[in-house]
């Protein structure tokens, strides 16, 4: 008896802090007067996303980015290079509206970032990020999740969408194709496998903007081959933003944006981004 007990006041203190998280209320809320829906069709003038004297820090004593001001065209693939801690990350989790700036504003589609609801922002905008969350079920569940127009498809017909996109090999890397069991948090599958899920939510939700944070950092050649696949299957539209520490993979990128130190700066060339890292290093 004095053993249950004890477990239970332990179980009371848990579940109080529990709780408290559950009673959190998100303040990245939707602000301003609510318009029509951003249609798809873009016009090519349009800027898919613009930072406007952006500036941000996780605390008044410590500022990430200062006076920020950046331009994403559609269709166009953008990278992210600076040294470690240079505000690479800060900078994508801004992009995707994981944070708000401390000052200045950022515009997608056209329109504050403020004004889109979270379901019109996930429709717009993925994020992929090296380490991908997922969860207990199947693959199919997985790649279902979060996304309304496919939620309720069989397996069958997301199997006849992926065949259409020429993806069979990828579902054919699962044990059992969609089916195939996923433990909490994906512990039963490999890195690659997880990522292959990520990707492959992506493909069906056809995002405006596609930020990758090191998603393909940790995984093999054959792996990193196949998603890259799966990124070029991507409407012409999409534009695209890499966070990648090997230069290699950015070699095509249209624009290279050099973070750190608070400040974006864009590279002329991969020549002159390396040599900006170098300098950057040498500083530190």
């Amino acid at each position: 008896m004095a053993t249950i007990f004890g477990e239970m006041q332990k179980t009371l203190a848990s579940w109080s802090r529990v709780k408290d998280i559950l009673d959190l209320k998100s303040d990245m809320n939707q602000e301003g007067v609510e318009s029509e829906k951003t249609s798809q069709s873009l016009p090519n003038s349009m800027l898919v996303l613009e930072f406007k004297h952006v500036s941000f820090g996780y605390d008044d004593d410590q500022v990430i980015l200062k006076d920020v001001c950046m331009k994403l065209e559609p269709g166009k693939t953008y990278a992210l290079v600076g040294p470690t801690g240079g505000g690479k990350s800060t900078t994508a989790s801004l992009m995707a509206r994981l944070y708000d700036p401390t000052s200045g504003e950022i515009d997608l589609l056209g329109k504050p970032y403020k004004s889109y609801s979270a379901i019109e922002r996930s429709e717009f905008v993925s994020l992929i990020l090296q380490e991908p969350q997922l969860f207990e079920g199947t693959v199919a569940d997985n790649i279902r999740y979060g996304n309304d127009h496919i939620v309720k498809l069989e397996d069958e017909v997301m199997l006849k969408m992926f065949e259409s996109k020429g993806m069979n090999q990828l579902i054919a890397r699962f044990q059992d194709g969609l089916q195939t069991k996923v433990d909490s948090g994906g512990e039963n599958i490999s890195l690659g496998q997880k990522q292959l899920v990520s990707f492959l939510r992506i493909i069906l939700r056809e995002p405006k903007l596609l930020i990758l944070d090191e998603a393909t950092a940790n995984i093999d050649t054959v792996t990193e081959s196949l998603l890259q696949t799966m990124i070029d299957s991507l409407p012409k539209e999409t534009t695209k933003v890499i966070i990648a520490h090997r230069l290699n993979t950015i070699q095509k990128a249209d624009q290279i944006f050099f973070i750190n130190a608070g400040n974006v700066e864009p590279a002329k060339s991969l020549k002159e981004a390396t040599d900006l890292i170098q300098n950057a290093k040498r500083v530190s």
